[in-house]
């Protein structure tokens, strides 16, 4: 037998014995708690998801804040290593011209091979 908040016997005898309008009366009654316990219940629930949506929040600005701090370290050293190359780029060119020139007409065509293909 089923049980929840209209399927009292007292309830049911009660509602059986008396006039129509003491029925609705206590039919109003139960559905007005039933509408203040669902209301509770959903203010409850939404404090809850607030709250969590909060924690979130923090949680995805402290990860966004780590990995701008960590791109940041990581654009400085890619910086700084490509100071490094070019420095290098520049000398092998100062030193070995005519062979800096072969090797860039050597990817050229090299280019334009695959280009044609």
């Amino acid at each position: 037998m089923a049980t929840g908040l209209f399927s009292g016997s007292s309830a049911k005898k009660r509602l059986v014995d008396a006039p129509i309008e003491d029925q609705i009366s206590e039919l109003r009654e139960q559905i007005s708690s039933l509408a203040t316990l669902l209301s509770q219940r959903g203010s409850e629930a939404s404090r809850d998801v607030r709250a969590k949506a909060h924690d979130a929040r923090d949680h995805a600005e402290a990860g966004l804040h780590d990995l701008i701090a960590n791109g940041e370290q990581l654009f400085a050293e890619l910086r700084s290593r490509y100071a490094v190359t070019e420095k290098q780029v520049r000398h092998t060119v100062r030193e070995h011209p005519l062979a800096t020139i072969g090797a860039a007409a050597a990817v050229g065509l090299l280019i334009a091979a695959l280009i044609r293909r």
